[in-house]
């Protein structure tokens, strides 16, 4: 049964057409959600918020050239800030996931999530936990099983691959020198780097 509440004006952002309008359809169904407008790419984001303002936004993580989805969602939550972010993935990943959070995102949910959990995360954005997909549970718990590719993908050498999976562990930069072997200085220039690659703020 269609879940009866306050109507959330909702757009999507995603390269995929299939995927897109099949989301669409579903969303459709819901009395509670409106989807005001969809793009297949970042270009036309600002334009449209401005002109369509809507509470949660699903952008997905891996658009086309040229296209950071961290980025965009740091600069909406920058001059948008009421506006709900959601960071849709063809997978679970811890770092993926830990990069949202510090870009601003509010979730984090897998493309293959089934709608009816879908829904009831973007229902529950007010909720400090966010569901079952809260950052606070896919944070503490979660590993990543494509650290290494992710950490490839952003450019991150193969020292800063071992600082990041450390980090991982909640070590501090003077656990991880220890462990490495090295000085807490060249630690701490690692540490700078990987957050930087991974356009992440702070390690927090």
């Amino acid at each position: 049964m269609n879940r009866r509440g306050p109507l959330i004006r909702l757009a999507v952002v995603d390269d995929h057409p299939v995927f897109r309008l099949g989301l669409i359809r579903l969303f459709e169904r819901e009395i509670d959600v409106s989807i005001l407008w969809e793009l297949d790419s970042l270009d036309q984001l600002d334009e449209m918020l401005e002109k369509y303002p809507v509470d949660v936004i699903l952008i997905d993580l891996i658009l086309g050239p040229d296209q950071d989805a961290l980025a965009a969602t740091r600069a909406i939550k920058e001059k948008y800030e009421s506006v709900k972010v959601i960071i849709i993935s063809g997978s679970l990943d811890f770092e993926w996931a830990a990069a949202s959070r510090a870009a601003g995102a509010s979730g984090y949910l897998p493309k293959d999530l089934p709608i009816a959990d879908m829904l009831a995360a973007i229902r529950g954005l007010s909720s400090p936990y966010f569901g079952r997909f809260g950052f606070s549970d896919l944070l503490s718990n979660g590993t990543s099983r494509k650290a290494t590719q992710i950490a490839l993908a952003r450019g991150l050498t193969r020292r800063e691959q071992q600082v990041l999976s450390e980090l991982r562990r909640g070590r501090t930069n003077k656990e991880i020198a220890a462990r490495l072997g090295v000085s807490l200085t060249t630690i701490n220039k690692h540490v700078q780097q990987v957050l930087k690659k991974l356009h992440v703020r702070t390690r927090a």
